[in-house]
């Protein structure tokens, strides 16, 4: 990276090296990048139970931005970082939901520069600063090849427990997806990307009677969605991006 600056000129005076007129050139190749998962934590207002995340590697950048997944290219210069065009899904939200998802796209696309303040990492704009904290990978070793037996589900603040038969989930480090929702089977794929389990293919096959077809349809949708996975001793608790929850037990 090319630097005119007059702090760069007086710090080679005085490291006894030449210093004139004109551009200096900075090695910036042990600069640090802003590469891994981070999460939304200040700089634009979020709706709660739709977090928006970014994930940063040499191959580009992937994200959930509030409703849709998000991706594209990321170039990372020094401390100069940009955006190119982004591509995304096309869920539809809440108008606040999508509200939330345009504001951070649309700065995104503004920023120029980043730097890390007390681990978490900043991106500048000239509408603001975006503060991203980082996201802890997901447990995939304490979370596959375990059958798990639902016990409760969580819809906004309303907890109920289960009915009908075994609801289960099995997670196989071959990136299979088999269980239950108590009434129908599922089956499916999955894998673990910036911090959230994410199930392309799901299919639901079977009949559900109508006293268990709210179950179902949360179970569908949590595990359907892309959907955090914390693993507790034998607790399995699944929180969706919209903020419903599936909590499961390591079965004996």
């Amino acid at each position: 990276m090319v630097v005119k600056s007059f702090v760069v000129c007086i710090v080679l005076a005085l490291a006894g090296a030449a210093c004139g007129e004109g551009e200096v050139t900075v090695d910036t190749s042990s600069w640090p990048r802003p590469d891994g998962v981070w999460e939304l934590s200040a700089g634009l207002s979020m709706v709660d139970g739709y977090p928006i995340t970014m994930s940063i590697d040499h191959a580009g950048v992937t994200g959930r931005a509030a409703c849709n997944a998000y991706f594209g290219t990321v170039t990372v210069n020094g401390s100069s970082i940009s955006f190119g065009e982004l591509g995304q899904t096309a869920m539809g939200c809440e108008p606040a939901v999508l509200a939330a998802e345009n504001a951070f796209l649309t700065v995104l696309q503004l920023v120029s520069h980043f730097e890390f303040a007390e681990g978490a990492l900043v991106l500048s704009s000239p509408e603001g600063d975006l503060v991203f904290k980082p996201v802890a990978p997901v447990q995939t070793a304490e979370l596959v090849d375990t059958t798990w037996v639902l016990e409760t589900i969580i819809e906004g603040e309303t907890a109920s427990s289960v009915a009908g038969d075994p609801a289960t989930l099995l997670l196989g480090t071959d990136g299979s997806l088999t269980g239950s929702t108590g009434c129908r089977t599922l089956n499916g794929r999955w894998h673990e990307s910036g911090g959230v389990v994410i199930v392309p293919e799901l299919s639901a096959d079977g009949y559900c009677p109508e006293q268990l077809s709210d179950q179902d349809s949360l179970v569908v949708t949590v595990v359907g969605d892309e959907f955090r996975a914390v693993v507790d001793g034998e607790i399995l608790t699944l929180t969706s991006m919209g903020g419903d929850g599936l909590v499961y037990r390591a079965a004996p």
